[in-house]
């Protein structure tokens, strides 16, 4: 099977095939400690381009010794195109050759370890597939490219974005995708008495806050008008009410929903860190 690395150029993963991969990872990691625990110290990430063709091809040291050296090479090699790793392999056949696995039943669970290398790599392959689909049909959008102008939203952001609410021009104002995804600020009251708090509703859409949510995120590492406002919202004085982390991400939330619909509404590209968010 050929296990490309996946070139991602959203910047991140769905979270349900990052959740399915994870698993495989873990059950990989599991069954190599007893099958050849030395692999972990040669190749840290099992996932790896050269680590992931030694999985698929020999995982057990008894397979590694029976040949060469330069056999064992040469023949990761036939499977695996483009650049090779070759002193890690030689160092991971040095250990083979010292290695405490065991060895009752190694056979099977190198099977076994060979199947879940293969099933990543089929998960990989569904990912590319995933992501090069919701990149064209982000593209084929007329609000995708005003999105995508921001820095710090990727392919994937925008897509879960305009699958949740659809074209942002249908909207009077931005209150109305503010309040379609529950994060539109609420009064909390207890026994009669306002509490200094003021919660998001969380009444609308969940999966539009989730994935809202999944974009500011990034906003604060990539985008430094993000990172910047943010920072003046912590640092604020005690009499201007400074606000924790968690009262940020809600903020940047809205903020993030309002400056989507603008740029749509407008048709406009995001061009300045004073771009007006005000609602039309």
């Amino acid at each position: 099977m050929n296990c490309a690395p996946h070139r991602n150029p959203s910047g991140s993963i769905l979270p349900v095939f990052r959740g399915y991969s994870l698993k495989v990872i873990y059950m990989m990691k599991g069954l190599l400690d007893g099958l050849f625990p030395e692999f972990a110290q040669v190749f840290k990430d099992p996932c790896g381009r050269t680590a992931l063709t030694v999985l698929l091809t020999c995982p057990s040291p008894i397979a590694i010794v029976s040949m060469k050296e330069e056999d064992f090479i040469g023949r990761i090699r036939e499977r695996r195109q483009g650049r090779l790793m070759v002193r890690r392999l030689s160092t991971l056949h040095q250990a083979a050759q010292a290695s405490i696995g065991v060895k009752p039943g190694a056979d099977s669970v190198a099977i076994e370890v060979s199947l879940l290398a293969a099933r990543y790599c089929l998960v990989k392959e569904q990912i590319d597939q995933l992501v090069e689909s919701l990149i064209g049909l982000v593209e084929r959008t007329e609000e995708g490219k005003y999105l995508l102008s921001i820095p710090g939203i990727n392919y994937l952001s925008s897509a879960a974005l305009l699958a949740e609410t659809g074209p942002l021009k249908q909207y009077q104002n931005a209150k109305q995708v503010i309040k379609m995804a529950g994060t539109n600020p609420i009064e909390s009251e207890s026994g009669g008495k306002r509490l200094g708090e003021t919660p998001m509703s969380k009444k609308g859409r969940a999966r539009l806050r989730y994935s809202a949510w999944n974009a500011v995120i990034p906003l604060f590492r990539h985008n430094p008008d993000f990172r910047s406002w943010a920072k003046r919202l912590r640092e604020r004085p005690a009499h201007a009410n400074p606000l924790n982390g968690k009262e940020v991400v809600g903020a940047a939330l809205n903020r993030l929903l309002r400056l989507a619909y603008a740029l749509a509404k407008k048709q406009e590209f995001y061009r300045s860190p004073r771009m007006a968010l005000a609602t039309i």
